[in-house]
């Protein structure tokens, strides 16, 4: 390596290390979320951990109930297990409004039966279907749990579930719409991933260090597919650049071999970047 070389390869990372300290800050600190509560009872149990770990990750939660759900589910008990950093119940002055406009992201961690119903056929006649309307119509990304409205969950057979499979049928189109509508579906034990993921693929840039790993099927009782989306798996991939930094890595991570010039520069960054995400780096 010359000297030009060199430089150019110490730039390179000065320059990476940088703006990977700007993109963490940013993404950091827009790490807030409405948290809509509908009522169900099931998958609860494995929301609580969940949301509990994106707090830990850094989000700030707001937890808006809805009247079912303040019954249900009640206002002290959301305070005693998840202690979010405001919460709110339907029938109290709420601008539902505003809560969305104010945030990030939407997580719907226990979806009804109901709700999901209402948001399929465009219904917005209560404050959670008012707000995941308003948030749809404003481009807010919105990750729903659906271990308490999928017909196919087991938890729901044992406690009684015998409806027809013609109303099954009618409960997945419902699931099939919401997600042609934007809202990603997972389960309560995928939740905290998939609400990172989606977080991180919402902004045009790679988050520094975020793995490749995809969502693993996770037996909750629920044999719905819509909730498993796993990334697919990639080949090869051949960058003709004489410096190969961080962001080329992360930007390439689906290809398992990436190939590189003989006389190209591999920063340690990049090097970093693949060995995190097992990413194989061949010089020509």
């Amino acid at each position: 390596m010359n000297k030009t070389e060199f430089e150019n390869a110490l730039m390179s990372t000065i320059v990476e290390y940088i703006s990977d300290q700007i993109v963490l800050r940013y993404m950091d600190a827009c790490k807030q979320a409405v948290v809509l509560f509908s009522g169900a009872l099931i998958g609860y149990q494995d929301a609580v951990p969940a949301l509990n770990e994106l707090k830990k990750d850094g989000w700030k939660l707001t937890a808006v109930l809805s009247k079912a759900a303040g019954e249900v589910l009640t206002k002290e008990r959301i305070s005693s297990d998840i202690d979010p950093d405001a919460i709110y119940v339907e029938g109290a002055p709420v601008d539902g409004r505003q809560i969305i406009d104010s945030h990030q992201f939407v997580i719907i961690p226990e979806l009804t039966i109901n709700t999901a119903a209402k948001v399929a056929n465009c219904i917005s006649d209560n404050l959670l279907t008012n707000m995941i309307s308003r948030a749809m119509a404003t481009g807010k990304p919105i990750v729903a749990a659906i271990d308490g409205c999928c017909p196919d969950n087991q938890v729901r057979a044992k406690l009684g579930f015998k409806v027809t499979d013609a109303y099954k049928a009618r409960m997945r189109r419902n699931l099939e719409d919401l997600r042609d509508y934007g809202i990603v579906l997972t389960v309560n034990a995928n939740l905290c991933h998939k609400v990172n993921k989606v977080y991180e693929s919402s902004f045009n840039f790679p988050r520094p260090g975020a793995d490749k790993e995809p969502v693993k099927e996770v037996k909750s009782g629920s044999s719905c597919n819509l909730a498993m989306q796993v990334m697919p798996a990639g080949t090869s991939i051949r960058l003709d650049k004489k410096v190969i930094g961080r962001i080329d890595i992360a930007q390439n991570f689906n290809f398992g071999t990436i190939t590189v010039r003989r006389d190209a520069i591999v920063t340690g960054l990049a090097r970093d970047e693949a060995a995190k995400r097992g990413v194989k780096i061949v010089k020509e």
